[in-house]
């Protein structure tokens, strides 16, 4: 998203204000995008320990439901909003990294990258509060987020110089885009393969 207002300036030639109003569209999408998530993994939840309390439901819920633990019911959850917040940005940028033609259709394409990958709030999010207590979760969240966030914080650096050094004789990034925006989407697509085959909500500390 730092770099958003330079894409857009300089792969479609939007002014500075042109550009700032093509950006805001993802940050907008990102909200509605968490709150979203947050409210479907809640209804999910509920109704999943609604059937599991009072049994409601046709057989073929029941039976299902009994063969899972709450536990595993919370894991399949957690996975299933991940795979969302991170193969959806993946496409979406894979997509993007293909230079559309209408700076309109890039906007959506962030705007949709933005939104998917706030689905994270109902798991990479939600997360380290099943796997802690209240008296931890605050901990392990920060101590799992400080990786994501130095390596964010150096891939604004890192973004500038890549584009500078794939720069075409005119000065334009359209290569350096593509590269970024792939890395990116490869970033997204193996982060969700570890989440997938790594979390459980088993919860570790009290």
């Amino acid at each position: 998203l730092a770099c958003t207002p330079t894409f857009f300036s300089e792969q479609y030639g939007l002014n500075v204000k042109e550009s700032a109003a093509f950006s805001v569209l993802p940050s907008v999408c990102g909200m509605v995008g968490g709150l979203t998530a947050g409210n479907a993994a809640d209804y999910m939840l509920s109704r999943y320990a609604t059937m599991s309390d009072d049994g409601e439901g046709n057989a073929d819920d029941d039976e299902a439901s009994a063969t899972l633990t709450m536990v595993e019911k919370r894991t399949r959850i957690r996975k299933l909003f991940q795979s969302i917040a991170l193969l959806g940005p993946a496409t979406c940028l894979y997509l993007l990294s293909t230079n559309p033609e209408q700076a309109s259709t890039a906007q959506i394409l962030l705007g949709g990258a933005v939104g998917l990958q706030a689905f994270d709030a109902a798991g990479f999010g939600a997360a380290t509060q099943e796997k802690a207590g209240e008296r931890w979760a605050g901990l392990l969240y920060a101590l799992t987020s400080l990786p994501g966030v130095m390596v964010g914080s150096v891939s604004v650096s890192v973004t500038g110089r890549l584009l500078d050094q794939m720069a075409d004789a005119e000065g334009n990034y359209g290569s350096g885009w593509a590269l970024v925006f792939q890395s990116n989407a490869a970033i997204c697509v193996v982060g969700a393969l570890a989440f997938l085959f790594l979390y459980d909500s088993k919860k570790e500390f009290d």
